[in-house]
């Protein structure tokens, strides 16, 4: 785009920002033209789900701190009593290269990690799973987002982009389970599809959770 295309966007938008002033008064049109300005920005903002790296563990640890915090305030046991994630299951994660980040300009927001190891507590659901004539599936885990940005659709971006790599890597059958009274994340797995096949319980203090798939 050229100079002279530029300057005619100019001539439009100051034309348009005295046509509200007229009409409003001119507080109310500066107001309107800000929110405007502002939508454009978040338009631009730069969302990449990638494989975390080791310099990307002191954002992640906040992170886990944060969703600790946050479901300590509403109540539940889940990652509470040294349960959550530490800095040693992170480096291992990477390690692994089963970890993800999903950033947003460059800034790591959300968490998660693909295991495709089988898991004996998801082995012995007490429920079923959907049979698609072979055993195996890749499992979301560690899912943790900023409240920094709460509101913004991160979670189910994080979510919707972790099943987006899982069926790249080639699995059909994806599995997640939380703590029976995390409705913020019971809300967002039903949102991005998976269904209810009953509960599992991990080897440790308040260790059962609801579990789903997704096919």
């Amino acid at each position: 785009m050229g100079y002279k295309d530029e300057d005619f966007i100019l001539r439009q938008a100051k034309q348009m920002g005295e046509a509200l002033g007229n009409i409003l008064g001119q507080e109310a049109a500066d107001e309107i033209m800000m929110v405007e300005a502002e939508q454009g920005q978040k338009k631009s903002d730069e969302i990449l789900f990638r494989k975390t790296v080791p310099t990307d563990v002191p954002a992640i640890m906040l992170l886990i701190q944060d969703a600790t915090a946050y479901l300590k305030e509403q109540g539940s046991p889940q990652w509470q009593n040294n349960q959550a994630p530490t800095e040693e299951t992170i480096q291992n994660d990477i390690k692994n290269d089963v970890s993800y980040v999903l950033s947003l300009n460059h800034e790591a927001v959300g968490l998660c990690a693909l295991i495709a190891e089988k898991d004996s507590a998801y082995e012995a659901i007490d429920g079923a799973w959907k049979d698609l004539g072979t055993d195996t599936y890749i499992a979301i885990h560690r899912v943790a987002v900023s409240s920094n940005y709460r509101g913004l659709g991160l979670g189910q971006k994080l979510l919707e982009e972790a099943i987006k790599k899982a069926q790249s890597l080639g699995y059909q059958d994806i599995r997640i389970d939380t703590y029976p009274t995390n409705g913020p994340m019971l809300h967002l797995i039903d949102k991005v599809g998976f269904t209810y096949q009953g509960m599992i319980e991990f080897d440790f203090i308040n260790g059962e959770r609801k579990a789903f798939q997704l096919i």
